[in-house]
């Protein structure tokens, strides 16, 4: 069956109608990303375009497909620096640079809101795209064109929860691949989740990221369950839509 929030698989007359009946857009950003042996390569796209799908049904509005181009790096790679192999870049992580991703970010925006979109609320899945989102958000004052727009990240919210970097035990789930970020994505695609290769990480010859954690954070991972997830990503996206009604509500 389609969605009838999904911009692909609308037909023209069905966009017009949930336009007009919430001129809202959702963007989704995250790239292929390795985290761990445990995950699929997607769980950063995944996850933010799993949290806008929840939002968009709760808020009304329309979901634009997942965009799947992110920097590399904190902060972000310019394309010299990416290109200069001097930095670790985790394959098969596969990423763009910077510039890149600022000029198809803000080109994206720019279309929506000549498309008459009142409010645009633009999901980063991964680090640096958050934090570029926020940077776009920053300079242009929370417009774009008469848009509104919310560049945020699923961990801002998460945070909010309680789950977040600043106490041992945050940090402890929180580290990249770790117990947090499998419970998402086991909620959302059980199937992307094999936690028996957990076990395996410190012994494996692949370029991993969970290396660089401790011995007990990895050993949290095997924890990751999808309830865990489900309540996390429920009440990230309840707030999510909540704010994209009230902007919408501050543009009327």
């Amino acid at each position: 069956m389609r969605d009838s929030h999904k911009w692909e698989e609308l037909l023209p007359e069905e966009f017009n109608e949930e336009f007009r009946r919430a001129p809202i857009a959702y963007l989704a950003c995250g790239g292929m990303e390795e985290h761990g042996l445990h995950n699929a390569l997607g769980v950063d796209l995944h996850i933010a375009y799993d949290i806008c799908l929840r939002a968009v049904a709760l808020s009304g509005g329309i979901l634009f497909p997942p965009v799947p181009f992110v920097p590399a790096g904190s902060p972000a790679l310019s394309r010299e620096a990416l290109r200069s192999g001097k930095h670790d870049l985790f394959p098969p992580s596969l990423w763009v640079s910077r510039e890149l991703c600022e000029t198809l970010y803000v080109e994206l925006l720019e279309s929506l809101a000549d498309l008459g979109f009142k409010v645009c609320i633009a999901l980063g899945g991964h680090g640096p795209a958050f934090l570029l989102l926020r940077e776009i958000e920053k300079q242009r004052q929370g417009r774009v064109g008469d848009m509104k727009f919310w560049g945020g990240s699923e961990r801002v919210s998460l945070d909010a929860i309680g789950i977040g970097r600043t106490r041992p035990e945050d940090r402890d789930l929180a580290v990249h691949a770790g117990m947090l970020e499998t419970s998402l994505i086991a909620a959302c695609r059980p199937d992307w989740v094999d936690l028996k290769r957990v076990e395996r990480t410190l012994s494996s010859p692949l370029p991993l990221q969970l290396k660089a954690s401790t011995r007990e954070q990895i050993a949290l991972v095997a924890g990751a369950n999808p309830e865990f997830g489900e309540a996390r990503l429920r009440v990230v996206s309840e707030r999510i839509a909540a704010h994209a009604q009230e902007l919408l509500k501050d543009q009327s």
